[in-house]
């Protein structure tokens, strides 16, 4: 019996589209994020995604106002 994580079933991490993001200082996407994943380092700049923290769940995505997060599938 093989048991798979969450983490190993991530297929796209989503990243963080510089040009559409507002840094909000009020990130609505970092606040729905479980794993603490979307990082802002500087209030006013975009955040980015740790890949190593992020579940997979796009939570993130559906969250932000401004679309400015999305999903890498190649």
């Amino acid at each position: 019996m093989v048991i798979q994580s969450a983490k190993a079933q991530t297929q796209a991490v989503p990243y963080v589209d510089v040009g559409l993001c507002q840094g909000c200082v009020k990130c609505e996407a970092r606040a729905v994020c479980r794993s603490k994943a979307l990082i802002q380092l500087d209030p006013g700049e975009p955040p980015f995604v740790d890949a190593s923290r992020c579940y997979g769940c796009d939570l993130c995505v559906t969250a932000c106002p401004f679309g400015a997060i999305r999903l890498n599938r190649n």
